[in-house]
């Protein structure tokens, strides 16, 4: 989402988790039990109204048939009113929400420090049994969901930005001729390349009002809080992951546009290069500056360019004719640009103060079984955090199986983009405030990569204050 292994436990012995706490020159043993579950009482699940509701009752009434006497009550909230309610209710210590659905952007960032570690719960066997299969799950979407080095989290639902195109374009013997006319190299087909960006700018300038399209590509460029910067993550992942060696691996906590130690990273010459690249892209598409999360899959749809870079709600309507002019004419790549995308999907996290953790946790691993997870796809159409999901809906949506193929081929080499940092918003602020100045040439790259990292900083400041 934006903003691109269940079944009855066996009562067993209670497993003791020994904690050591050395104080002063003396020590003493704090001894704390997870027991296996005594499911009763009630919890309250936050959903995101009109997103994953019909699956989180269907489930809830599931768990509820399986546990007579517990009741499960399922609150539906826009998506952009569940932080400023959940923090509403956690900073006056209320337990009004048990269970929290989780956005993949910005949630973490501000309610990290108010949900349950879910690891120790994760490795008790009474709580998670071996049929939740873990390895059945994607793994770049459970790290997703960690939190300063705790699973606060687990995805319900998949995510990433994608690599959209239109096969005829770039199976068209005269375009292959052309472009390598013009390049110097054949034209790289998406279905079996992994494109550079370099490359990519190339075929969208080659397809920008020629060759059979109307413009090279589409992607978000606008002004909205997460159009542009999620583009421009897309494109970082795969120079971010590159740089490892230099600046530490990508984390949850602060994404492909960070240091793993949390220092901003947008006025060296990995993010000044892939900036320039984007910006050529965006004087290749259509609407430059103002295309948006709304915007954008209607004008591919409509078949307007060669190319699409978005996140992957069109993948499940773009063979639909009454959505779609391009019937039988797109795919998805399964090698991103780079090689590296983001992530994005939802997840549910428990409130740590929850006045009931023992029956939240148990949702949550209902929720999230290989029996009860299917029905995120099945009745609210999101998209498979497993790889098992993702073998089934194959297998219900023959047309669409090539394109969830790529899906999950794009996902499992995904990272994570945007920070989980409460300052969020002020450098998104920044980047959209710059953007255009350095699409106008107003002022250079490096000056507005400089001045977007100058805000990074006052906004760390200022949070730290």
């Amino acid at each position: 989402m934006r903003k691109s292994s269940a079944v009855s436990r066996t009562v067993i012995a209670a497993i003791i988790i020994i904690v050591i706490i050395v104080a002063g020159v003396g020590g003493y043993y704090y001894y704390e039990s997870i027991s296996a579950p005594k499911l009763s009482g009630s919890i309250t699940v936050v959903a995101m109204a009109g997103y994953n509701d019909a699956a989180l009752k269907a489930i809830a009434a599931d768990f509820m048939a399986q546990h007579p006497g517990v009741q499960i009550n399922v609150v539906g909230i826009p998506y952009g009113s569940i932080v400023s309610d959940a923090l509403t209710a956690f900073k006056a210590n209320q337990s009004i929400y048990d269970v929290i659905s989780l956005g993949s952007v910005g949630f973490l960032g501000q309610l990290g420090p108010y949900l349950l570690n879910l690891t120790p719960y994760m490795k008790s066997s009474q709580y998670f049994p071996s049929t939740w299969n873990s390895s059945d799950v994607i793994s770049a979407l459970l790290s997703l969901y960690s939190y300063k080095g705790a699973q606060v989290g687990l995805p319900e639902a998949g995510g990433a930005m994608l690599f959209y195109y239109r096969p005829s374009l770039f199976n068209n013997a005269t375009n292959q001729k052309l472009f390598q006319q013009q390049y110097g190299y054949p034209l790289p087909n998406p279905a079996n390349t992994t494109l550079t960006l370099q490359q990519l700018v190339d075929v969208a300038q080659f397809f920008n009002g020629q060759h059979g399209s109307k413009y090279g590509i589409v992607l978000m460029s606008g002004s909205g809080d997460d159009d542009a910067i999620q583009t421009f993550e897309a494109l970082m992942a795969s120079a971010r992951v590159s740089a490892s060696n230099t600046m530490g691996p990508v984390t949850a906590q602060y994404g492909v546009l960070f240091t793993s130690s949390g220092t901003p990273i947008f006025n060296t010459s990995v993010a000044e290069n892939v900036m320039s690249d984007y910006l050529n892209l965006v004087k290749a598409s259509e609407d430059p500056l103002s295309s948006s999360y709304e915007t954008v899959p209607g004008f591919f749809a409509k078949g307007d360019s060669a190319m699409m870079i978005y996140w992957n709600p069109p993948a499940l309507y773009l063979n639909n004719p009454n959505r779609s002019a391009i019937v039988g004419d797109w795919a998805v790549s399964p090698y991103f640009p780079g090689g590296h995308s983001i992530l994005g999907g939802t997840g549910l996290g428990v409130y740590k103060y929850s006045k009931n953790v023992k029956l939240a946790v148990a949702f949550i691993e209902f929720a999230t079984s290989p029996q009860e997870a299917i029905k995120f796809v099945q009745l609210d159409s999101l998209m498979p955090f497993r790889y098992s999901i993702f073998r089934q809906t194959i297998q219900s949506k023959p047309a669409y199986a090539e394109a969830l193929s790529a899906i999950a081929s794009t996902m499992s080499e995904s990272v994570p983009g945007t920070a989980n940092v409460p300052y969020w918003g002020q450098i998104s602020a920044a980047f959209r405030g710059e953007l255009p100045s350095m699409y106008y040439g107003k002022i250079t790259v490096a000056q507005g990569m400089t001045y977007i990292e100058q805000a990074a900083y006052q906004a760390m400041s200022q949070y730290s204050a």
